[in-house]
């Protein structure tokens, strides 16, 4: 068991010293040390950091995001994580939250009458050997991140060295299959816990390297995918949904898409046949617009759809579908489909030293995710109301909603504010209804909220809509998705907008910002 964060990247670095970890800096693991002592030593001689003080990450995705997360680490400092996406006075709010000392930034980011801002971009001039690492211990407090969870006011979640090093103790039950020397690539912000876990620990831990992007680009994804060829591609929900639907209408425009679905359905029979040749010949050209080397796709930051995972499975990816929150360090539950060391498959799980149930479930199996174990912070920070809502006999009650089908894989219904309750009893699920409308090539995205129209609760939804979509378009759409479910579930009053709809940083629909712009009339409104 590692004592702390820093003792964790240090052995590590030790232990690889030679092996590349920066790809796009040509950077190896003895590099990594050496930067991470001396921003160390520049911290504490020039702005006297000490254990316990408060400093704030602003930056995009850079290796100096990194080197400092760990020499701030080693000093005892708290890494309070910004979100580049928000508002300087959100930055400025944040940092008189946590008494922030100092911001580590990049230029563009600096803020105006707040704490002192320093470059992170910097190149440090202190010598290595003056550095001393401060004596941490597991449950001295490590990073600081406000809550981006698309309903509710943020809360300041303080995440221990304990709750991270049980996270790199934990990544390292997939090592069946990521390899040592695996590429991970890295386009998801550093300052989000997703990024923290995937671009941060996990490629440590399991001695692989990163190709950060800072460019949140998909054709600077593509040439990166072609000329560096990464193994392992962590992404967003929205991400993956974006590249199955491109793939589908590839295949549909070249009529190849009915041979393409029978033959992903036989692929096992045609393979033990002696004719995987032809299962080759429709995922070859798929595999080569990640680079030709890609073993492991990850997602998390939303819910990723079953169908979605179960496409990508079948074009003989493993794909590793997560689920946690900031608060659970977090992946809590991992779909993960795999053949473990001893032969036996691995479906599902949480990390171990941690445990899931859904508790209080409906006839259905659906009820809430409560999680307890290594990973779950102690609290928020200075909130005992918060912490008096979220915790029962040791467990985290996560406010989303769920199900746990046949192999204990995690379907995710959402969030427990957001379920629709119609007068009848009947539950409406918003997920299920997103889902099933973005199944619409013109429909970009989705909100189902709850709504009182004329007197009745009802589900209604907000369309990002491709330009030029007429509203009358739209209304065929959705009343032939309607076919497909049953009548209660309808929904038969809808807006439409062809502005993106408001987002946290992983991309989820911020639900209730969008229920406050229909107030506003924003929305030009369709009902029947």
């Amino acid at each position: 068991m590692f004592k702390n964060m820093y003792d964790m990247m240090q052995k590590i670095c030790t232990e690889n010293k030679d092996k590349i970890f920066f790809v796009r800096q040509n950077e190896t693991y003895a590099d990594l040390l050496t930067k991470v002592k001396q921003r160390a030593v520049m911290l504490k001689q020039k702005f006297k950091i000490k254990k316990g003080d408060t400093v704030a990450i602003l930056s995009g995705n850079t290796p100096e995001f990194i080197k400092s997360y760990f020499a701030l680490l080693s000093q005892g400092a708290k890494v309070l994580m910004l979100d580049t996406g928000l508002s300087k006075t959100e930055h400025l709010n944040m940092i008189r939250h946590t008494d922030c000392r100092l911001v580590l930034a990049q230029k563009p980011y600096f803020i105006q009458n707040g704490p002192e801002m320093y470059d992170i971009e910097t190149l440090d001039t202190t010598s290595e050997s003056d550095f001393v690492a401060v004596d941490v211990g597991h449950e001295d407090m490590a990073m600081l991140s406000f809550t981006s969870g698309s309903t509710g006011n943020p809360k300041i979640v303080g995440l221990t060295h304990s709750n991270l090093v049980a996270l790199g103790n934990g990544a390292l039950k997939y090592k069946p299959v990521i390899n040592p020397g695996y590429m991970f690539y890295g386009f998801l912000p550093l300052y989000h816990i997703y990024g923290v876990v995937i671009n941060i620990i996990a490629p440590i831990v399991l001695r692989c390297s990163i190709l950060l992007q800072p460019v949140l680009n998909p054709k600077e994804f593509l040439k990166d995918f072609a000329q560096y060829r990464p193994h392992v591609i962590p992404a967003v929900p929205r991400v993956w949904e974006g590249f199955y639907k491109k793939i589908i209408d590839g295949a549909k425009e070249k009529k190849k898409y009915a041979a393409m679905k029978i033959i992903m359905g036989m692929r096992g029979l045609l393979r033990a046949v002696g004719l995987g040749g032809i299962v080759k010949k429709v995922t070859d050209p798929i595999h080569e617009i990640f680079g030709g080397r890609v073993k492991v796709l990850v997602s998390a930051g939303a819910t990723l759809k079953p169908r979605i995972r179960k496409f990508f499975e079948r074009l003989g990816f493993v794909v590793g579908d997560c689920y946690g929150l900031t608060e659970t360090t977090g992946p809590s539950n991992f779909n993960f489909k795999f053949r473990q060391a001893d032969g036996t498959m691995h479906y599902a799980g949480p990390l171990p030293g941690n445990e899931i149930k859904i508790h209080n479930p409906d006839k259905h199996g659906v009820g809430e995710i409560w999680v307890r174990g290594n990973l779950v912070m102690n609290g928020y920070i200075g909130n005992d109301a918060a912490n008096a809502e979220a915790f029962e006999d040791g467990w985290f009650k996560t406010g989303d909603l769920g199900i746990l089908d046949a192999k204990k894989r995690l379907i995710i219904k959402g969030r427990k504010k957001q379920v629709i309750v119609l007068e009848s009893g009947k539950k409406v699920w918003p997920d299920e209804l997103e889902d099933l409308y973005l199944g619409n090539d013109e429909i970009l995205a989705a909100a189902v909220l709850e709504r009182t129209i004329k007197g009745k609760v009802v589900p209604y939804a907000v369309f990002q809509v491709k330009p030029g979509t007429s509203l009358m378009k739209v209304n065929l759409l959705i009343k032939a998705s309607n076919l497909t479910i049953a009548p209660y579930k309808w929904v038969n009053h809808f807006a439409i907008t062809e502005d993106d709809l408001p987002q946290t940083s992983a991309k989820k629909i911020k639900h209730f910002e969008v229920s406050a712009m229909l107030d506003r009339g924003e929305f030009p409104d369709r009902s029947e």
